[in-house]
């Protein structure tokens, strides 16, 4: 039994919205695997609702199904109550006079049959940068903590969390990151977006957002930021279907498909939609578009590189260190294996900062942070050939030739 197969002949039946009804019988440990994966994909909830009624659940462990019942009714709970304390704030910020765009989050939420099984972590919302004292004064004022801004600088994006009822917030100056040389460049497909927002309800809330077509493209170009950094899950394609989807009549496709290709990213949001197709029930009129024909179709390495990476790229250390090879690939034409290497050693000095607490706080101690890391390095290379495991350099190679066969990059 394969058991990853399986996982997705069950999400199928979520995407669809129809019942699950041929559940095999599974051993022990395959139901654990399930488990894990659904869990690893953070889409355990929805799973859940499309198994739990069958035969072959209910021959589980009973102690097994109690588990994935109480993690279930907790995960659909916390999301519930989030998002309404969400709503609830956002109001207040619209009655303060700020203009905030949601972005992913209850947005994509919104679009699922059971909105509350699709687990988000946090909320994300762009503000103008002249609202950010504004904004920043309000969520302080309900409770909301951050870390200790630094006089002068201009940030890009300030995480909030609120300690009590567990609400985080991502409040966006920037979409993505200016100083990223491999995907800073994005911000310009959206200078116009308080321009052309618009409004959505939920819950009786009237939400800002970003417009149907720009939306779209923002999953896009969220999802090729994560896939040039470690990776992402299968959740993120679920949000980009359904969106697709829902908003088919108000995407001009020709003109989404001309900034793709601009941007490098058109093969690679082909191959996206194609295992939507291929593995999760959907067809390329649902979808609003004919099958490509300017593209190559070949969606199984991106699919596997999204089953191992989990919802954010992070299913194991090596593979989020990974990271600063593909990054590199990214941000320089001439980039090879041995450029890829040392940038996995030798990242910038921002990121041994926000590793080493040492050299963030005595900037003299940053050249023994670079030793510090590379004998780490070595080290753990040394343990992990004896043990079989792919090394961060390993996986930042093989992920560097996906970015090549969709076009990310050109070599």
């Amino acid at each position: 039994m394969n058991v990853t197969k399986l996982f997705l002949e069950i999400l199928k039946t979520v995407m669809r919205n129809v019942s699950y009804k041929e559940m095999p019988q599974l051993s022990g440990e395959q139901w654990m695997e399930l488990y894990r994966i659904s869990e690893k994909q953070s889409v355990a909830p929805m799973i859940y609702q499309q198994i739990y009624g069958t035969d072959a659940f209910l021959k589980a462990n009973p102690q097994f199904q109690a588990q994935w019942k109480m993690q279930t009714l907790n995960q659909a709970g916390n999301q519930a109550r989030r998002s309404a304390l969400f709503l609830m704030l956002y109001e207040k910020m619209r009655q303060q006079g700020l203009s905030p765009l949601v972005v992913k989050g209850i947005v994509c939420r919104n679009l699922y049959i059971n909105p509350d099984l699709r687990i988000s972590g946090d909320e994300d919302l762009l503000i103008p940068r002249d609202q950010f004292d504004r904004m920043d004064k309000l969520l302080l004022d309900e409770g909301f903590l951050r870390a200790e801004l630094e006089d002068g600088k201009e940030y890009q994006e300030v995480g909030y969390q609120n300690p009590v009822n567990g609400l985080y917030l991502e409040i966006h100056m920037d979409l993505f990151a200016r100083e990223s040389g491999a995907y800073g460049h994005l911000n310009e497909l959206f200078a116009n977006a308080f321009e052309t927002y618009e409004i959505v309800e939920i819950q009786g809330t009237q939400i800002l957002t970003l417009s149907a077509q720009e939306h779209f493209l923002y999953l896009v170009c969220h999802s090729l930021k994560h896939f040039l950094h470690s990776g992402f899950g299968i959740r993120q394609l679920c949000d980009i279907l359904y969106f697709a989807k829902e908003y088919r009549e108000r995407i001009d496709w020709c003109e989404v498909n001309t900034v793709m290709r601009e941007y490098h990213m058109y093969d690679f949001a082909m191959n996206l939609l194609n295992i939507g197709i291929e593995n999760l029930g959907f067809s390329w009129e649902e979808l609003g578009l004919r099958q490509p024909e300017d593209v190559v179709l070949d969606s199984l390495e991106l699919l596997d590189d999204m089953m191992d990476g989990g919802v954010f790229g992070k299913s194991s250390s090596n593979r989020v260190h990974s990271a600063n090879i593909t990054l590199n690939a990214a941000e320089n034409e001439s980039a090879n294996p041995v450029s890829g290497i040392a940038a996995s050693l030798f990242p910038g000095k921002e990121y041994i900062r926000a590793n080493y607490s040492y050299a963030r706080k005595y900037s003299a101690l940053i050249p023994a942070a670079y030793l510090h890391r590379m004998f780490k390095y070595l080290r753990t290379r040394s343990e992990q050939k004896e043990e079989g495991e792919k090394s961060s350099t390993q996986i930042g190679m093989e992920r560097v030739k996906l970015l090549e066969k969709y076009k990310i990059v050109d070599k």
